[in-house]
């Protein structure tokens, strides 16, 4: 039986599933990675077969660039929104709801926050930086300790 509709991701609701109705509209479309990829570039998107395949091979909630790049490929312009709001309202849903103090924080982080921001990214940069100043310390502390410590047996009698 062949669908004349390509799958939507109207009931989806974790990023498990969200993925799979992404496979299923590939395999709707009856598109290679290949062929998206090249129809992608010509949209003016990137989506490498490699990164496709990658995406489509996990279980996490691709970026949403990767998202709308896919859809407007294998679904059509008309298609993207509701990819679209899908996985925003999977992305809302990760969030905890405001504790006592007002403060909400993520209940999964799957690497952006809910303004698609890549707080992992944001991470990554504050730990290599904190690794710098621990590094210069903690070459500073040694080379200055050399510096300052006596010579013993040295023309010191």
């Amino acid at each position: 039986m062949t669908h004349h509709c390509p799958p939507r991701p109207d009931d989806v609701s974790d990023p498990r599933s969200f993925v799979d109705r992404m496979r299923a509209l590939k395999a709707w479309s009856g598109l290679t990675y290949r062929e998206i990829a090249a129809r992608a570039q010509r949209n003016g998107d990137s989506l490498p077969s490699s990164t496709l395949a990658t995406v489509l091979g996990r279980a996490t909630l691709p970026r949403e660039d990767v998202v709308r790049a896919f859809v407007r490929v294998c679904g059509g312009e008309d298609e993207t929104d509701a990819w679209l709001r899908a996985r925003s309202g999977i992305v809302r849903a990760a969030w905890t709801p405001a504790g006592p103090d007002g403060a909400t924080g993520p209940a999964v982080n799957d690497g952006e926050g809910t303004d698609g921001r890549h707080q992992m990214a944001d991470a990554a940069v504050a730990a290599v930086f904190a690794a710098g100043c621990l590094t210069s310390w903690w070459l500073g502390k040694r080379l200055g300790s050399r510096a300052t410590r006596p010579r013993h047996g040295r023309g010191t009698h």
